[in-house]
């Protein structure tokens, strides 16, 4: 799984449609953002965390719930994303999408899956999420949806994509890189291999080897004489 594009529409400093390509090829598949500071590059990475965990995004670093809390709550905290010259234009709208592909999906067959977040300053209580597989809505996301507690697409999110207890091992900027490298306790060293581990695609593979294992353990029971059995 891999990210091929992200567009943010009037989203802070990035005024109307702003698509980023992501895309790679065999021999440059290493995508590196740069620019001076004030350009946009921690908005740029607000952005991708805000699409994928909305009011959530507090819980994948202390830095956004610091910020959640300044502004009084996450309401009054996003509502203040919407870009300052689309505001003056009257446009009360604004969005951040993120296009993955080669996601894994048990039992579905999918080229890219497409995640919008939107927000409208005027009429919304709460984010807007959309997740569309291949251009089309699928009926997954309806089945996930438990009770109306929460929605499909957020669960969609967290069993496919990215669990938000792992995000912080992934969404962080160069100042973090320090602090993983030290990490120390235990507890956090399972953690961070877990999520490597899940990212990868290793997780998979463990599954697997439970399996075999049980279906080995099933064939010894079953091809055991009674004496064996009784012992």
């Amino acid at each position: 799984m891999y990210i091929k594009e992200i567009e943010l529409n009037n989203f802070r400093i990035y005024k109307g449609s702003n698509k980023i390509d992501l895309s790679t090829t065999d021999s440059k598949n290493i995508v590196v953002v740069s620019g001076k500071n004030g350009y946009g590059k921690t908005t740029f990475l607000m952005s991708l965390v805000w699409c994928l965990y909305g009011k959530q995004m507090q819980k994948v670093d202390h830095l956004y719930q610091k910020e959640i809390a300044d502004k009084g709550g996450y309401t009054k905290y996003i509502a203040n994303s919407l870009n300052r010259l689309a505001k003056a234009n009257g446009e009360t709208k604004f969005s951040v999408s993120v296009t993955f592909k080669d996601v894994k999906i048990p039992e579905i067959t999918c080229n890219e899956i497409k995640i919008t977040r939107s927000y409208d300053i005027v009429t919304s209580a709460n984010d807007k999420v959309e997740v569309v597989i291949d251009n089309f809505q699928n009926e997954l996301i309806k089945d996930l949806t438990t009770d109306g507690k929460q929605d499909g697409e957020e669960i969609f999110i967290r069993d496919f994509i990215l669990p938000i207890e792992i995000a912080k091992f992934f969404f962080f900027d160069a100042e973090k890189i320090v602090s993983l490298a030290e990490i120390n306790s235990p507890d956090q060293r399972r953690l961070l291999s877990k999520a490597y581990t899940e990212v990868l695609g290793i997780k998979k593979y463990e599954d697997l080897k439970d399996q075999l294992e049980s279906i080995q353990d099933e064939y010894r029971n079953k091809s055991a004489k009674p004496k064996e059995k009784a012992e």
